[in-house]
């Protein structure tokens, strides 16, 4: 048995089952591929692949498990490779971090500027997207960090609280609540909202309902629901540390206590491999999660035992 039979199969079942497909993205032939499969069959003794003439039809339901096995197997190939480079190299390598709009364009680039100056020769890609593509990202191993707005209930990942976070509202100067010191549910009925998707009211009162009915537009990008507030479409609802005041002068921002906010959250793979330089990533992101704390927490064998040990993080507000 051979680690390139093991890819071979995996790579057939990630490219369900088009051996054209995956002879081209492995840089082989297709015979090549055909060869190995069959070879590592007749090693086990079992059919790992159903067929029709030469064309593979589905997975046979005990190659369903040896796939799985194999894709773990080379993932921890994978994890002594980096272990070694990094034992060898300790600030060298990469580094994928799969990150919402608001992490992505709000958060890390005061943190990858330190980062990057303090860790030249580690090279950084910032993968944007949703947070179920980011959750995706990381959990098929594409990505090494994941950096969401709100953890996920009943996520395979390890979730950490990151920070905090407040919502607000955004007016043009001129609006004719612009000079409100503060402003409620019940002020707004009567205007239109620009929001960011998130519900306004955890409780759904009554003037919130009707607040809701005046949405005009959801954009969950803070940057294009600022223009569209600039645009006269609404009051803008975000999330306060979205607002950037030398590039926001022409807005105000007003505070909403009984908007729901959220807590930022840190998401890694369960049982990677994490190098020296994402604990001090992680750290730069959230001073709480030292790299002690962070191992404790990956330590953790059950969901209750890592709650227990986050009940006494002290989660700071930004």
């Amino acid at each position: 048995m051979k680690l390139q039979q093991l890819r071979y199969i995996v790579e057939v079942a990630n490219h369900r089952l088009n051996l054209s497909a995956t002879a081209e993205s492995l840089f082989t032939s297709q015979p090549g591929i055909s060869k190995q499969v069959r070879m590592l069959e007749d090693e086990l003794g079992i059919q790992i692949f159903e067929r029709s003439g030469k064309h593979l039809t589905q997975i046979t339901p005990i190659g369903q498990d040896v796939i799985k096995v194999a894709a773990e197997v080379l993932d921890k190939v994978a994890t002594i490779k980096v272990m070694a480079r990094q034992h060898v190299h300790p600030e060298q390598g990469t580094l994928t971090i799969a990150a919402t709009h608001l992490q992505a364009r709000y958060i890390l680039p005061a943190i990858l500027k330190g980062f990057m100056a303090r860790f030249p020769k580690v090279a950084v890609t910032v993968m944007q997207g949703s947070a179920a593509q980011c959750r995706v990202a990381v959990h098929d191993g594409a990505a090494d960090l994941l950096l969401v707005d709100e953890p996920e209930e009943g996520s395979d990942l390890l979730m950490l609280p990151s920070f905090q976070w407040q919502r607000g509202l955004v007016l043009p100067k001129d609006h004719p609540l612009a000079k409100a010191t503060s402003l409620t549910p019940a002020e707004l009925v009567e205007f239109a909202l620009v929001t960011d998707g998130r519900p306004l009211s955890a409780t759904h009162g009554s003037d919130c309902a009707h607040a809701e009915s005046r949405i005009a537009c959801c954009a969950s990008d803070s940057d294009v629901l600022k223009t569209y507030v600039r645009q006269g479409m609404g009051i803008g609802v975000m999330a306060t540390f979205a607002w950037e005041p030398q590039r926001d002068g022409d807005l105000v921002l007003k505070t909403a206590p009984w908007l729901p906010g959220g807590v930022a959250a840190i998401g890694l793979r369960r049982g990677a491999f994490l190098c020296g330089y994402l604990y001090d990533l992680i750290e730069r992101l959230a001073p709480q999660l030292t790299r002690e704390r962070v191992e404790q927490y990956c330590a953790a064998r059950t969901g209750e035992e890592l709650e227990a040990l986050l009940a006494n993080l002290t989660v700071p507000q930004r």
